[in-house]
């Protein structure tokens, strides 16, 4: 996942920086989706598992499985 966002982002850059009038209209579309895949790829490789770790150690996860939380074990 970390390799598919770093080489997204990269192939968007050039476009980034381009000062021609057709780029223009398509930058503010590649700074949104740059900083959206940014973002997203972070959620998920740091905050989410960090979450999880946390909800653990509050015993939250295992409340939920053995109540039957688990719809597909």
């Amino acid at each position: 996942m970390l390799l598919t966002s770093t080489t997204t982002i990269a192939g968007l850059l050039p476009l980034l920086f381009e000062k021609s009038l057709q780029a223009q209209i398509l930058i503010p579309l590649v700074i949104g989706t740059s900083f959206g895949l940014m973002a997203s790829t972070i959620l998920v490789l740091l905050v989410i598992p960090c979450m999880y770790m946390i909800l653990g150690n509050l015993g939250i996860v295992e409340k939920i499985r053995d109540s039957g939380g688990n719809q597909f074990t």
